[in-house]
């Protein structure tokens, strides 16, 4: 990622994304896609980077259902002779209050926090998929499953257009690149908050979405990337962040004359959702802050200035405050938040203002509140950190191991706290 790429020129047309299929496709156009022309249309479009980020993904589900296999039959005591439902190991923490909403709507009851702290997208969506599954739970999963696939062909998209724009054109710049998009997406899947792309949350929809929003704008669609990310918006706060940073990349574009700069409107629709959410908790709580509130009661979510919240956290993580099994979450808090402010910087010294931005904003919200807490899934939001660490597994040929060897018990050990409602961030 070379500080002289330009983040927005129009993508360049390849074979790849071409109509007629491209080398290797044959195999994700079967005989019977012919019978659902959209289908097979669809299917001609997926290059070998996309089958690449396919199977990466599916893969990944192979090692998390074998992850929940484990955890019914080992997590839950010795003494039992039926190992625990596989559905029901899935039913925890945030992932309650999501389908609580869908369910029945928002409430006061505000046991650990009132349901308004989360935004009404995920659980609008979680409705309308339990019209037709008929089941909370796989409801969520299906969800996290479509989503998280759809998100790791955008994230490859991106991976690769970044890539060539470091190694080439050239057929072994493009190889290099495709290997870059592999590495890239198998370290997001092993990533160590990996699970949450599993289970009934927000990351999944999300990363769905603001990452075809990110090319939308790279084609300077600004309309279709405006009402991505206002659906990201309506799921997760953090959508105002990506509105920002194309706000950012827009003005990259140098936009001259009143028509060029109305063709960036489409980027505050975000406002919108967040706006109307505000809005309704003002009529629903007759407080403008009780969002706010709602995060600051259930889970202490406040203003800290940043040295202080780093003395809590490590208090937390060393000080025998709490559980081991729960420090130890909080010392992996530590560690991640300084990977993102060390991104964050780096994106800075190479100028990429609009990743900056985004990656930005959301380190700093972190790292400025009472502790660490939840930034170990919010590295599967940051893009760029993949972006960067694919290249750099096909520049140091070292570091794919290396990081494999530390993120995948990691991520195991997340997993099975997850998985047994234990804390796990």
């Amino acid at each position: 990622m070379d500080s002289d790429v330009r983040l927005l020129p129009p993508e360049p047309a390849s074979p790849e994304s071409a109509d007629t299929p491209a080398a290797g496709t044959a195999s994700l156009t079967p005989a019977r896609l012919r019978r659902y022309p959209a289908l097979a249309r669809a299917a001609r479009r997926l290059g070998p980077r996309d089958g690449d980020s396919v199977k990466i993904w599916l893969l990944s589900r192979l090692a998390m259902l074998a992850m929940t296999w484990i955890v019914a039959w080992t997590g839950f005591g010795s003494k039992g002779y039926s190992p625990h439902g596989l559905a029901s190991i899935w039913q925890h923490w945030d992932w309650l209050r999501y389908q609580k909403i869908a369910a029945v709507g928002y409430t006061h009851y505000a046991k650990h926090g009132a349901s308004y702290a989360f935004f009404p997208g995920y659980p609008a969506l979680l409705w309308a998929t339990h019209l037709f599954l008929r089941s909370w739970v796989f409801s969520g999963l299906i969800i996290s499953l479509v989503t998280g696939l759809i998100a790791c062909v955008a994230l490859g998209r991106i991976i690769e257009i970044e890539a060539l724009a470091v190694f080439g054109e050239s057929e072994p710049g493009r190889a290099r690149a495709r290997q870059a998009v592999r590495d890239g997406l198998t370290l997001f899947v092993w990533a160590p908050a990996a699970v949450f792309l599993a289970a009934g949350y927000t990351e999944g929809p999300f990363l769905a979405l603001v990452l075809w929003a990110w090319l939308a704008a790279r084609r300077e669609k600004w309309l279709v990337a405006g009402v991505l990310t206002a659906a990201a918006a309506s799921i997760h706060i953090n959508g105002l962040f990506v509105m920002a940073a194309l706000g950012v990349a827009f003005l990259q574009t140098r936009p001259r004359g009143l028509r060029a700069w109305l063709r960036g409107w489409p980027l505050a629709l975000p406002v919108l959702p967040v706006a109307g959410f505000m809005l309704f908790l003002k009529h629903f709580t007759g407080q403008w802050n009780a969002w706010e509130r709602a995060e600051e009661t259930g889970w202490n979510r406040h203003f800290s200035v940043p040295w202080r919240t780093f003395l809590s956290t490590w208090r937390y993580a060393f000080g025998h405050k709490v559980p081991a099994a729960t420090a130890f979450e909080y010392q992996l808090e530590i560690v991640v938040t300084f990977i993102g402010i060390a991104l964050a910087v780096w994106l800075a010294t190479k100028r990429r203002w609009p990743e900056f931005v985004y990656v930005g904003c959301s380190v700093g919200t972190l790292a400025c509140s009472h502790v660490y807490l939840s930034v170990n899934r919010e590295t599967l939001t940051w893009w760029p950190l993949w972006v960067l660490l694919g290249i750099w597994c096909v520049q140091r040929s070292w570091f794919r191991p290396l990081y494999l060897t530390l993120s995948a018990p990691c991520a195991f050990t997340i997993a099975y706290l997850f998985l047994q409602s234990r804390w796990a961030g």
